[in-house]
């Protein structure tokens, strides 16, 4: 009888509900300059770093939304009177484990908010004027490891474009 309740329990833990998510995880899935598509340029990942792959606690779901941002970036080239001033559209898709929730305005702001802060890290390149929207909130519970063309938003953008900005000049 007791073999019985213990593959009971066995079974009960092996159905579990826990969801696997890229947590804190931005992957670029369009990248323009001026017009131009520069996706393949940074689509050299097609899925998050394992590094960042959790199982969600028990409660939350992976959270996966999409995010669009416009923004106007200017160059400083040292040596030049004239700085290169660029329009960069950006798509993301964005993935976390965290309870679940629906985008506002408030939320879609402080996203906003961190990629501001994460592009303007390098004194020579500024951005402003940002317009980002926010997609609805997709709150999985099942196969949720979001995947696309791209990598890690942040650090990799800044490489690509001090680059990309070193073959324009």
């Amino acid at each position: 009888m007791k073999l019985y309740g213990f593959l009971a329990l066995l079974a009960l833990v092996g159905v579990s509900n826990a969801v696997e998510c890229y947590n804190d995880c931005a992957l670029i899935t369009k990248f323009k300059m001026d017009g131009t598509d520069y996706i393949k340029l940074v689509a050299n990942e097609t899925k998050c770093a394992e590094s960042t792959k959790k199982t969600c606690a028990t409660g939350e779901v992976c959270a996966i939304m999409e995010i669009e941002i416009e923004a106007k970036m200017t160059q400083v080239v040292p040596g030049q009177e004239n700085n290169i001033t660029m329009d960069v559209e950006m798509d993301s898709k964005y993935s976390m484990c965290t309870e679940s929730f629906t985008m506002n305005d408030t939320i879609c702001q402080e996203f906003e908010d961190g990629y501001i802060t994460g592009f303007n890290v390098d004194p020579n390149i500024t951005y402003k004027d940002f317009k980002t929207e926010c997609s609805k909130v997709e709150s999985c519970t099942e196969d949720c490891l979001i995947s696309g063309a791209g990598r890690n938003v942040i650090p990799a953008t800044f490489v690509l474009i001090a680059a990309l900005i070193a073959r324009l000049v």
